[in-house]
């Protein structure tokens, strides 16, 4: 998907929560999306109020990728995993398939910008990364949620931090948002599910984003089963 406006955005607000990770990947090398005017000028200004001093310079690298961006912000440096090496991914891997054990454990931050719902079998990809970060682990994860049909495989909704991460895999939820890529509103917290009407059912009138950080814990024994909200007193 890559970084556009809110995304960014985003991401500079939780620059605290992922700073002090050491040794960071992100699921496909993702690009900074910033070709609408004033995008760039708003960017600085946001970063701004976040006490983060930008320039065009510091933010967009000739190549187009995130790097910097990422490092303006204050995030930790992150190699990159894809499919295929033609982007430069330190790491070559199809999610789909299990990761080999040169990968278990090895990550202290995974990014996904997007790359998980272009994964036919999309719950691979999460067993992967569960199995490639490390204890107290910080997963971030920004996926299309509702109005972006026939962009990849698959939607996600809060099910997925919610019930997976957290109620099946015993993930601590740091924070749950729902944003629109290109709009001024702010992003909306998703509270858990759970017990709620429908599985807190709901649609948008514009394209949104789910964008989540959890935080791996010691978990003994499997994973529970994987139930959706919807469906927890049946």
């Amino acid at each position: 998907m890559g970084i556009s406006i809110n995304i960014a955005l985003q991401l500079a607000y939780i620059a605290p929560v992922v700073k002090g990770c050491e040794g960071g990947v992100m699921l496909g090398r993702q690009k900074m999306h910033f070709n609408p005017p004033g995008w760039t000028e708003r960017l600085i200004k946001k970063l701004a109020r976040h006490g983060i001093t930008a320039t065009p310079e510091t933010l967009f690298q000739e190549d187009g990728f995130c790097e910097s961006f990422l490092q303006t912000i204050g995030w930790p440096p992150l190699e990159s995993l894809d499919f295929s090496a033609i982007e430069g991914a330190q790491y070559v891997h199809d999610l789909s398939e299990p990761v080999g054990d040169d990968l278990k454990d090895k990550f202290a931050l995974i990014y996904d910008g997007g790359t998980t719902e272009h994964v036919f079998d999309i719950a691979q990809s999460f067993r992967n990364i569960d199995a490639m970060l490390k204890r107290d682990g910080i997963f971030v994860s920004c996926v299309g949620t509702d109005g972006w049909y026939g962009h990849g495989f698959y939607q996600i909704g809060p099910d997925i931090p919610w019930r997976y991460w957290h109620a099946s895999l015993g993930y601590e939820v740091l924070g749950c948002w729902t944003m629109s890529r290109k709009g001024t509103e702010r992003a909306a917290r998703v509270p858990d599910p759970t017990n709620r009407p429908r599985g807190a059912e709901h649609r948008f009138s514009v394209p949104q984003l789910l964008f989540y950080v959890v935080r791996k814990k010691h978990r003994n024994g499997p994973p529970n089963p994987v139930i959706q909200s919807h469906y927890i007193n049946y």
